[in-house]
């Protein structure tokens, strides 16, 4: 790449910057900026005198630093700058091939800059479809409310191993409608075994999709086990109020969950790749959705190769004597999410036992001549779907055994 560039280290609220005219000929000291309209400001009036010097025009490089980057790639994108975004590894790799290879961020600019001016090609960042970003942006929020919700679940447990021992053994999904609209109204065995099995019937109908004489089957089950059980605590002490917390805890979140999924496969559902993904085997709505979310725009990516990279599912490439350097571990410099995902995919298609692809090529990674575990043998798997996942899409088609 030949061209004037302006070279920023991102930091938290402020950035470090040089410019350059051509590789290793600058153009003015390194400055620092904070991220704020006044910094802003200076970084583009020192632009423009970059841009009267070479009569060309400047684009931006800086690193990949997540949520730091955001106000200055608006700020840019805004003044019809071009950006390119390079790998901190990369300039990591540079700066140690310097025999003092010091790290300071009036350095980075330069490691940053060598980059840029070593590359024959980069990719331009563009602003991305807003329906891709919206998922995308969705997606983030339903993992983390995923993750408070897995948090709570586990609090909320140990407190009812308390208040309501061997209560979730009685149902198939502890955390639907009924067993949680029972702990609701009656958090502790004492307040539920001397009730009548009509009361409870019809305090369930009341509150739930259920059926009379369903929610009577479970009433009759429950008070029956309220007789038996032995909790830890009395009604009215103070466990109990905690556990009333944490069960509200529970319940608020799985309603955030499920409202912020609903939004995501509501939105994705009006994407024509939505209806390929979908038709693969293990992939149910949920998936197809926040699969969509995390790949964005598939035509993006100029070959299935670039997609299993970007996913980090890549082999990690290690050649040394007479070791080919093959068949290691994955790279996982790639997308996270991605990865669980897909292997979420590749084990419910496992699981349904149908004659697919994915099924073929897991049976065909436990019975080499050195077989795989059961890990590996998915975590190979989730690269072969993610390239099918590559081929209906570009072909636009649906999946087909």
């Amino acid at each position: 790449m030949e061209s004037p560039i302006v070279s920023i280290d991102v930091s938290n609220g402020n950035s470090h910057y040089m410019c350059f005219i051509k590789n290793n000929k600058r153009f003015g000291k390194v400055k620092k900026i904070d991220h704020d309209i006044e910094g802003f400001k200076r970084l583009l009036e020192d632009i423009q005198k970059l841009e009267a010097e070479t009569n060309e025009k400047v684009c931006a490089v800086f690193e990949a630093t997540g949520v730091y980057t955001k106000p200055l790639e608006r700020f840019l994108s805004k003044n019809s700058i071009k950006i390119y975004i390079i790998n901190p590894l990369e300039s990591a790799r540079k700066r140690k091939e310097e025999i003092h290879n010091k790290k300071t961020d009036k350095l980075d600019p330069i490691s940053i800059s060598k980059v840029y001016y070593d590359k024959e090609e980069m990719m331009e960042l563009k602003k991305k479809d807003e329906t891709y970003n919206w998922l995308r942006k969705k997606n983030r929020l339903y993992e983390d409310q995923l993750n408070h919700l897995r948090k709570y679940k586990v609090t909320f447990q140990n407190q009812l191993s308390i208040c309501f021992p061997g209560y979730l053994d009685l149902f198939k999904d502890g955390y639907s409608d009924i067993p949680m609209t029972i702990l609701k109204k009656y958090p502790h065995p004492d307040l539920l075994k001397n009730k009548k099995a009509e009361t409870v019937a019809r305090y369930l109908e009341k509150n739930t999709c259920h059926t009379h004489k369903v929610s009577l089957e479970y009433a009759l089950k429950i008070i029956e086990f309220a007789k038996k059980t032995y909790p830890g605590c009395e009604k009215d002490d103070v466990e109990v109020e905690i556990f009333k917390i944490l069960l509200d805890k529970v319940i608020e979140t799985q309603r955030e969950c499920e409202k912020t999924l609903n939004e995501m496969i509501t939105v994705a559902s009006t994407l024509e790749e939505y209806r390929y993904i979908s038709s693969i085997d293990g992939i149910g709505p949920n998936l197809a959705a926040r699969i969509i979310a995390e790949i964005g725009d598939i035509e993006e990516f100029k070959s299935r190769e670039a997609l299993v990279a970007y996913a980090g599912l890549d082999p990690h490439i290690y050649q040394s004597g007479d070791q080919d350097g093959k068949h290691l571990k994955i790279s996982k410099k790639g997308n996270k999410y991605l990865r669980c995902l897909l292997f979420l995919a590749v084990g419910c298609s496992i699981r349904g036992a149908k004659d697919n692809p994915v099924n073929r090529f897991y049976q065909k990674k436990k019975q080499q001549s050195n077989p795989l575990n059961s890990k590996a043998a998915k975590t190979a798997c989730t690269a072969k779907l993610l390239k099918i996942i590559y081929g209906i899409c570009k072909n636009k088609t649906t999946y087909e055994r």
